[in-house]
C-alpha cells in the first residue's frame, strides 16, 4: 500500500488528478481504476478536476507540473480516457462497495438489483425485532428469559447503541461477566431476525461494509473484482472505520494495488466511528510517499505559526506524531501576503460563563475592526467554536454589535420545535390521544391557553372535553385526520400551509429561521416521499437522536458561524476560533466496545475502566486535532479567543500554553501578530461603575432613609438555604464552579426527574413513563447517550421507592387523603418561606411528611430546617402534626425525624433572625 500525508491546504485533490494523469500515461486505463472520497460532493468535484486535466493536456500538451508535450502515441490514451471519465468508478466508499457486491452479487448470494436503504431505515426495522423477540423473552420458559430478566429496562438502549456501532467490528465478543453475555446473546438473536427481513434485497451501510468484507474472502469474487479494477485511489484515509479499513487492508493483501492519501491530523470524525489507527497502520507496513508540503491556502505568518503548533503537539503526542507532522511552506499567491495573527485571552477569577461573554464581546469588537480597518468583508469571514454552546454566546455578541453574520448550521434539526410540531400534528391525527395530543394542544396549531390544555388533558374524557369547550379546535383535528388518511406528502403540505389555524397557516406563526426548516422538511419528503405516514413517523423520531443534523443553513450575508466539523473542507480569509479554554466532552457511555477485538463491556461490568480509559484518551487525541482542523482554515487573518480562570488551562488552551503563547507571554503585538491578555474583572471587585462627571444635585429629605436588612431575601426556599449551607462547607459532588453555567447537573436532574414521578405516581414497569421523562425540558442539554444514562440511574432509585411501598411506606390504595408536590408559603419574620412538599398524605388516621432524596450518604441534620418550615407550615394550615420523615431512595431507607427537635429548630431560627 503506497501511502501519502496531506496537510491541511497542500492539495490533496490536485496530487490525486495527477496521480490519474500518470497512470493513464503509463497505459492503465480510466477504467481500470477506482478512484473514491468521503461524500459524493467531493467525489463529483475530483470527476471534474480529472476531466480538466484529462481536457488540457489533449488541447495545450500541459496541466500543472506536468510539462512535456504529449507525443501521437501518448494521445490515444489520454482520448480514450476522457471518453471513460462518465463511467468511471469515481464515487464514495460505499459507492465502491456497492458496485462491487453488484458485480459479485450470484456469488454472495445477493440479488444484482439489491436496494440500498438509509441507515435511519435499518434501525427501524431492528427496532421491531428487538421488540419482537424481548416480548417473547418475557415468558419464563423461553430461552432468553434471564438475559432479558438482568439487563431490564436498560436492554433496549444499551442493544440500539451496540447496534448502531456495527461498523465498529465484524463480530462482537463478550467474556464471562453475565451482563455482557446477556447483551451478546440478545443482539445475535434479534440481529439474525433483521438479517432475515433484510433478505437478499435490501442492503443499509454498515451491512454493505459487512458484505463486502466477506466478499474479499471469497476467492471466487475477489478475482473477478481483480479482472474489474486495477488500482484502488482513496482520499481521506484517516477517516475509514474499522470495517472499511479492513476491507481495504484485505484489498492489498490480496494483490490489488491500493493508494491512499491522508492527514492524520484532520482525522476528527470518531463519533462516526471513524480510527485514524488504520492510516498509521499504513504508514507502518507501506510504502510512505514524499508528502504534501506546499500550501497554497495560508499567508506566511499562518505558516509559521500552523508549523510550530503541528512541531510542539507531535513531539507531545497531543494528537499526533512526528510523521503525521511535517512542516509546510507557502506556495502560489499566497506565497506573497504577510497575513496576521491575533490570540486574545481573556483572564479573571470571575465565573467562566462571564468571562466566555467577555471573551465573545471582544472577538464581536476585533471582527468589527478588521472589517473597519483592514478592509474585509463580513461574508469573508467565519466563527468556528467546538460547540453549539459557543456558536451562542457568539450570535448574541455579534448581534449587539449590530454585526451581519449567518448560522449556517444549528443543533438538532430533527428536534427544532416547528419539526416536532409537525410530528406530534401527524400523530394526533393517526391516534389522538397521550403525550401527543398534550404536545399538540400546546402547539400554535391549537392557540389555547395553558389553564385550558391542563383542563382537557386532566378530563376524564380528554377528546371529549375538548369538543364540547373548544369546537373550533376539535374541528382542526378532525381535519388532520381526514390529510392524514392521504399521502404522507399531502398531509404534511396541507398541515404546513392550509389557512386552518383562525384563518392562517403554520407557518404564518414561525420566524424566518423555522420557515427555512419546514421547507427543508418538505423537500426531503418530496424527494424521497415514504409510503405511508407511520413510515414517515418512524423516520423523524430516529432522525431525531441524531446528534449531527443542524438546521438548515440560513440564507442571508454575513459573517459566518458554524462548529468546527461543519468547517472541515472550507475556507476563509478571516477565521476566528472561540472559546480556546472549554473543556472537550467527556459524555458518560452506558456500553463500551474495544476496537481490538469488538468485544463488549458493560458501564458496570469488570474490565470496562481500562475500556473506558481507551476511549477517553481517543477522545483527548482527537480534540487536538479539531484544534489543527479549526486553525488551518483560515487564508489569511486568524483570530482567537479564549478565557481562562485562575490560570487553569483546559481544553486547546493547554495546546497553546504548550508553544508558549498563554496569557503570560504576552503583551506583545507589531503588524502581523498581536498576543495579548484582557484581564477581567467583576463589578463588585472594580468597587462599581466610576461616578459621572455632572453637577452636584441637591439630596432629597428621604435619601438617608434605609430598608431594615433582615438575614434573608424577602422571599426565599428553605431547600436553597439547605443547598447553600451544604456548599459552604462540603461541595457538592456535581456541582462544577469552574463552569460556571446555567445548566443543570446531572445529579440536579437525576433528583428532578425522579421527584415528578414519584409525583405522577409512575412505575418502572411501564415504558412509556420513563419515555416521557426523557422529554422533560431539564433533559435537552443532554445528548441520547447521557440521557439512557440518566433514565437508567432514575430507573433505579424508581424501583426502591416501589419496593418500600407496602413494606416501609402506605400503598397509594391505603392512603385516604394524598397530596403529592404540595406548594406551601410560610410568613415568617421579614421573610416568606416558600417551597415544595413533597407528599403530605393520610393513612390509617395518620398524617405523614415525607421528603425524598436521593443523596449518596444519609445525613439527616442537613434537612432539619427545610423539614421544620415544612412542619410548622402544615400545623398552621391544617391544624395536624404530621409524622416527618426523610426517604433516601439510594439505601431504601427511611428517617424518622423528632417533631419536637424541629419544632425546636424553627423557634431557636425564629430567635435568631428576630434577635439579628
Amino acid at each position: 500500500m503506497k501511502v501519502r500525508v496531506s496537510s491541511a491546504g497542500t492539495g490533496k485533490t490536485t496530487s490525486l488528478v495527477l496521480r490519474y494523469l500518470e497512470l493513464v500515461a503509463a497505459g492503465t486505463p480510466l477504467r481500470r481504476i477506482a478512484g473514491m472520497t468521503f461524500t459524493r460532493t467531493a467525489a463529483e468535484e475530483l470527476r471534474q478536476r480529472v476531466g480538466i486535466g484529462l481536457r488540457q493536456l489533449l488541447e495545450t500538451g500541459a496541466y500543472l507540473e506536468r510539462r512535456q508535450p504529449l507525443t501521437p502515441a501518448d494521445r490515444p490514451a489520454f482520448e480514450e480516457a476522457l471518453r471513460e471519465l462518465d463511467g468511471a468508478t469515481l464515487t464514495t466508499i460505499h459507492g465502491f462497495m456497492i458496485a462491487a457486491l453488484r458485480l459479485v452479487a450470484p456469488i454472495m448470494g445477493l440479488d444484482p438489483d439489491f436496494t440500498v436503504t438509509g441507515e435511519w431505515e435499518a434501525e427501524a426495522i431492528f427496532e421491531e425485532e428487538l421488540g419482537s423477540l424481548l416480548y417473547l423473552a418475557r415468558d419464563a420458559a423461553h430461552g432468553l428469559h434471564s438475559a432479558w430478566h438482568l439487563l431490564g429496562s436498560e436492554a433496549v438502549p444499551l442493544l440500539r447503541h451496540l447496534f448502531s456501532q456495527r461498523s465498529l467490528a465484524e463480530r462482537f465478543t463478550a467474556d464471562d461477566d453475565p451482563r455482557n453475555g446477556a447483551l451478546l446473546k440478545l443482539f445475535e438473536a434479534s440481529y439474525k431476525r433483521f438479517e432475515l427481513r433484510l433478505g437478499a434485497v435490501r442492503l443499509p451501510p454498515s451491512e454493505v461494509e459487512r458484505r463486502a468484507l466477506k466478499m474479499v474472502r471469497t476467492p471466487e469474487a475477489l478475482r473477478r473484482l481483480r479482472q474489474r479494477y486495477h488500482l484502488v485511489l482513496i482520499d481521506e484515509f484517516q477517516d475509514v472505520n474499522p470495517l472499511q479499513g479492513r476491507f481495504f487492508e484485505a484489498l492489498e493483501q490480496e494483490g490489488l494495488l491500493v493508494e491512499v492519501v491522508g492527514d492524520p491530523k484532520q482525522s476528527i470524525y470518531g463519533f462516526r466511528n471513524a480510527d485514524v489507527e488504520f492510516f498509521r497502520r499504513a504508514m507502518k507496513k507501506g510504502q510512505l510517499l514524499p508528502p504534501l508540503q506546499r500550501t497554497r491556502r495560508h499567508a506566511q505568518v499562518l505558516v509559521r505559526f500552523l508549523n510550530r503548533l503541528t512541531t510542539t503537539l507531535a513531539a507531545q503526542g497531543m494528537g499526533f506524531g512526528p510523521a503525521e507532522a511535517p512542516e509546510v511552506e507557502a506556495a502560489g499567491e499566497q506565497r506573497q501576503v504577510r497575513g496576521r495573527l491575533e490570540l486574545h485571552w481573556v483572564t479573571g477569577d470571575s465565573p467562566i460563563a462571564r468571562l466566555r461573554t467577555a471573551e465573545a464581546e471582544l472577538l464581536a469588537a476585533r471582527l468589527e475592526a478588521l472589517h473597519r480597518e483592514h478592509g474585509y468583508g463580513y461574508r469573508q469571514m467565519a466563527v468556528l467554536a467546538r460547540s453549539y454552546a459557543g456558536l451562542n454566546q457568539v450570535e448574541m455578541a455579534l448581534r449587539r454589535a449590530g454585526l451581519p453574520y449567518v448560522l449556517l448550521q444549528g443543533r438538532g434539526y430533527f428536534e427544532r420545535l416547528e419539526v416536532r410540531d409537525l410530528y406530534h400534528a401527524l400523530r394526533v391525527g393517526i391516534d389522538p390521544g397521550g403525550l401527543d395530543l398534550g404536545a399538540w394542544l400546546r402547539s400554535p396549531f391549537t392557540q389555547l391557553p395553558l389553564a385550558e390544555v391542563d383542563r382537557v388533558l386532566r378530563s376524564e374524557d380528554p377528546l371529549g372535553t375538548l369538543r364540547n369547550r373548544h369546537a373550533d379546535v376539535w374541528e382542526r383535528l378532525e381535519r388532520i385526520r381526514s390529510w392524514v388518511r392521504a399521502t404522507p406528502l399531502s398531509a404534511l403540505k396541507a398541515l404546513i400551509r392550509e389557512p386552518f389555524i383562525a384563518g392562517k397557516r403554520y407557518v404564518d406563526y414561525l420566524d424566518s429561521r423555522a420557515r427555512e426548516n419546514v421547507d427543508a422538511l418538505l423537500f426531503t419528503v418530496a424527494r424521497q416521499p415514504p409510503g405511508d405516514i407511520e413510515l414517515l413517523l418512524s423516520r423523524l423520531e430516529l432522525l431525531s437522536r441524531q446528534r449531527d443534523a443542524g438546521d438548515v443553513p440560513q440564507s442571508g450575508d454575513g459573517i459566518s458561524l458554524l462548529t468546527v466539523h461543519r468547517a472541515k473542507g472550507l475556507e476563509w480569509e478571516v477565521v476566528a476560533v472561540f472559546d480556546l479554554g472549554r473543556k472537550a466532552p467527556a459524555p458518560a457511555r452506558s456500553l463500551y466496545l474495544s476496537y481490538e477485538d469488538g468485544a463488549i463491556y458493560h458501564r458496570d461490568a469488570l474490565g470496562a475502566e481500562i475500556v473506558r480509559e481507551g476511549f477517553q484518551r481517543r477522545e483527548e487525541a482527537e480534540s487536538y486535532r479539531l484544534f489543527y482542523v479549526a486553525v488551518s482554515r483560515a487564508r489569511t487573518v486568524l483570530l482567537m479567543t479564549g478565557s481562562v480562570r485562575n490560570e487553569r488551562y483546559v481544553g486547546w488552551s493547554r495546546a497553546l500554553e504548550a508553544m508558549g503563547l498563554g496569557p503570560d507571554a504576552g503583551p506583545y503585538e507589531r503588524p502581523d501578530f498581536v498576543l495579548r491578555a484582557h484581564p477581567h474583572r467583576s463589578r463588585e471587585a472594580s468597587g462599581g461603575v466610576p461616578p459621572l462627571d455632572r453637577p452636584a444635585l441637591v439630596a432629597a429629605p428621604w435619601i438617608d432613609r434605609v430598608f431594615t436588612h433582615h438575614s434573608y431575601p424577602p422571599v426565599y426556599s428553605p431547600s436553597r438555604l439547605t443547598e447553600e449551607t451544604a456548599e459552604a462547607s462540603e461541595p457538592l459532588p456535581f456541582r462544577d464552579p469552574e463552569e460556571g453555567e446555567l445548566l443543570p447537573g446531572r445529579a440536579a436532574t437525576i433528583g428532578t426527574l425522579v421527584h415528578y414521578a414519584i409525583s405522577q405516581n409512575w412505575s418502572t414497569a411501564v415504558p412509556r413513563h420513563l419515555e416521557n421523562l426523557r422529554a422533560q425540558e431539564v433533559m435537552f442539554p443532554f445528548t441520547p447517550d447521557e440521557q439512557a444514562d440518566i433514565l437508567d440511574e432514575v430507573a433505579l432509585l424508581l424501583s426502591n421507592y416501589e419496593h418500600l411501598l407496602g413494606n416501609s411506606l402506605p400503598t397509594l390504595r391505603e392512603r385516604s387523603e394524598d397530596y403529592p408536590e404540595l406548594p406551601m408559603a410560610l410568613p415568617n419574620g421579614g421573610t416568606v418561606w416558600q417551597g415544595i412538599i413533597d407528599r403530605l398524605y393520610r393513612a390509617a388516621g395518620q398524617w405523614y411528611l415525607e421528603d425524598y432524596k436521593t443523596d449518596h450518604e444519609v445525613v439527616p441534620a442537613r434537612y432539619h430546617f427545610q423539614l421544620a418550615v415544612y412542619l410548622e407550615a402544615v400545623r398552621r394550615v391544617r391544624k395536624v402534626t404530621p409524622r416527618v420523615r426523610l426517604v433516601y431512595l439510594r439505601k431504601k431507607h427511611i428517617e424518622v425525624i423528632d417533631q419536637d427537635e424541629l419544632v425546636d429548630v424553627f423557634r431557636r431560627h425564629a430567635e435568631s433572625e428576630a434577635s439579628g
